[in-house]
């Protein structure tokens, strides 16, 4: 009997322009790579335009990606960013065959469209629905050791002390 996620869950498999067939398949991190470029899960959904104004090829290659981590032959690529107060975003993901080098976007076919959200959707879906009960899995609190209301801060360090001001010029060490 399987309880909770079902991260293994496949949805399918796609057909990508040189004929090969490649299985969706949503493990726990292939959804850590979609929290990482969407910032939530939930995201997800709503980084599609539907309208056709704005971009939807772009997140579809990443969550086709995604779902091709792993026994589906592909690896991701992580460019990050780190901006000046030292937060670190991702600016892209490639998604490399392991077998060949080819990029997946270059092995995507417009024309299969429907197909690719069609496996996507069910896979995604498998992924997320709940197993051997009726409720939602439940929410996960997140909690990072010794580091909580009782415990004092260690002091002063790279990223808790003040900065120097401009106008600071440090003694010179031959004088």
């Amino acid at each position: 009997m399987t309880t909770g996620l079902d991260l293994l869950a496949e949805g399918g498999s796609i057909t990508l322009t040189d004929g090969t067939e490649a299985p969706l398949r949503y493990s726990f991190r292939a959804l850590a790579l979609l929290e990482a470029k969407f910032g939530s899960v939930g995201a997800v959904q709503t980084a599609i335009d539907s309208t056709g104004q704005g971009a939807a090829f772009g997140p579809l290659a990443q969550i086709i990606g995604a779902g091709l981590v792993g026994p589906g032959g592909f690896e991701p690529m992580i460019r990050e960013h780190v901006d000046a107060n030292g937060k670190r975003s991702i600016s892209s993901i490639v998604y490399r065959r392991r077998t060949d080098g080819e990029n997946l976007e270059d092995l995507l076919d417009p024309g299969r469209l429907g197909e690719y959200t069609t496996a996507f959707t069910a896979a995604l879906g498998k992924a997320l629905e709940s197993r051997g009960n009726d409720q939602a899995p439940a929410a996960v609190e997140t909690v990072t050791p010794g580091l909580d209301a009782t415990t004092p801060s260690p002091g002063p360090n790279s990223t808790t002390s003040p900065s120097v001001p401009s106008t600071f010029h440090p003694a010179s060490s031959g004088s």
